[in-house]
C-alpha cells in the first residue's frame, strides 16, 4: 500500500456550529485499486473506500469546494 495523497481542510458542524478539521488520505493498492480514508473529525467514525482507478482520479481532482462530498 503506497500514499498517494492528503488532504485537510475544515468545515462547519451543524450540530454544535463548531469549525473541525476532516483529512482524506487516498492510498494506493495493488495495480488498479484505491483506498479513500475520510477521518470527519474527533469522536466521529472513519469511513474506508475502494475505488476504482477513474474514480480515484475524479478524487484527486476536486475543487476546494467539493472536499468531503465523496
Amino acid at each position: 500500500m503506497r500514499l498517494v495523497a492528503t488532504r485537510q481542510y475544515s468545515f462547519l458542524d451543524v450540530q454544535t456550529l463548531a469549525e473541525r478539521q476532516a483529512r482524506d488520505t487516498l492510498f494506493r493498492y495493488g495495480e488498479n485499486s484505491f483506498l479513500l480514508h475520510m477521518t470527519p473529525g474527533e469522536g466521529e467514525d472513519d469511513q474506508l473506500f475502494w475505488l476504482d482507478c477513474r474514480a480515484a482520479l475524479l478524487w484527486i481532482n476536486q475543487g476546494d469546494e467539493e472536499y468531503g462530498s465523496f
